[in-house]
């Protein structure tokens, strides 16, 4: 979603019982901020956007669940398994010094030497690293690991972050 007001927090699961529970997986491993949620979007997998109202929630077992106002059957609430459950930045987990949020990576301009080549479009997972997908000037896209030595500085007030290492962008 690119509303960078809202942050991606969990993976939608399939449905649990009989009254439109669905299986919720955090995407950080943390569930409090998830337990008192009263609202939040759903992205379905067919990419429509979807305001819930959060009626209730549960651990069971080794599962967290989620039931959503006018989802109250299994098949009512099948349309939101598979989805991703967005929320707003005042609802997240408060963030540790240094810390940051993916969604704060997107449009970054990338910057080498103090020149802009590029901008941040994209994010994937890397055996490693988080990867960077940097759109060039020249309308090619490049993976740059999310980490040193390849990015130095992080200026999100700024809008930037540093390359280190021009030759990943080659």
């Amino acid at each position: 979603m690119e509303n960078k007001s809202l942050l991606a927090t969990a993976l939608v699961g399939k449905t649990h019982g009989l009254d439109g529970f669905l299986r919720i997986v955090s995407l950080s491993g943390g569930y409090d901020h998830l337990a008192v949620l009263d609202r939040a979007v759903v992205k379905t997998r067919e990419g429509r956007r979807i305001d819930v109202e959060i009626e209730d929630v549960l651990f069971h077992k080794d599962s967290f669940l989620m039931k959503f106002s006018s989802f109250n059957t299994p098949e009512k609430a099948r349309v939101l398994s598979g989805g991703v459950m967005y929320i707003t930045r005042d609802k997240a987990p408060v963030l540790e010094e240094g810390e940051y949020y993916v969604a704060d990576l997107y449009g970054l301009e990338a910057v080498v030497d103090g020149k802009v080549v590029g901008v941040v479009e994209d994010t994937s997972e890397g055996s490693q690293a988080l990867l960077l997908h940097v759109r060039r000037n020249d309308g090619s896209i490049r993976l740059v690991p999310n980490m040193a030595p390849f990015i130095g500085k992080r200026d999100f007030d700024a809008g930037r972050i540093e390359i280190l290492m021009p030759e990943v962008l080659e």
